[in-house]
């Protein structure tokens, strides 16, 4: 099981899981700090593959395929081996699960960057990740147009778009 032991909940869980666990007189429990990617990090990144889409005329699962993690953190998701049978060169790429706060931390800095380049154009709102979990976005950002967002890109993700591969 996994607590974010950054939101009250959890850690009220946690605690209950705890007390079970020393009232089962366990000898021995294996507790593990996973510092995989949070939930406000999710929640900000989703919010700025939607704005992207929306910008671009695509999906948000293409947003975060190919912009997010293809184009703007290939160092990071992407990964080439060599497969042993064919001895063929394979692409994969990493999920956001798989990756660790600093490394998401890293990955969004870079997403801003990279859509913010001459080539690209696209202003992407920055934005504080709350200890509550809330968002803060800068001062500058449009609410509006964020939730003109988020509506317009759940319409453009009922188009099929070729596979991405």
């Amino acid at each position: 099981m996994n607590y974010d032991l950054t939101i009250r909940e959890d850690r009220k869980r946690f605690v209950k899981r705890a007390n079970q666990l020393l009232r089962d007189k366990r000898d021995n429990v294996c507790l593990s700090d996973e510092s995989k990617r949070t939930v406000r990090q999710n929640n900000y990144i989703h919010i700025l593959f939607r704005i992207l889409a929306l910008e671009t005329g695509t999906t948000e699962q293409y947003a975060k395929q190919v912009y997010f993690k293809e184009l703007a953190n290939p160092d990071i998701f992407v990964r080439v081996t060599k497969d042993k049978l064919t001895g063929k060169m394979i692409k994969t790429i990493r999920s956001t699960c798989d990756i660790e706060i600093k490394e998401m931390s890293k990955a969004i800095q870079n997403f801003l960057i990279w859509a913010s380049s001459p080539d690209i154009n696209i202003q992407l709102p920055a934005a504080t990740l709350n200890q509550d979990g809330s968002i803060t976005f800068a001062s500058d950002f449009d609410r509006q147009a964020y939730h003109q967002a988020v509506i317009k890109t759940s319409v453009l993700d009922e188009i099929t778009y070729p596979d991405i591969n």
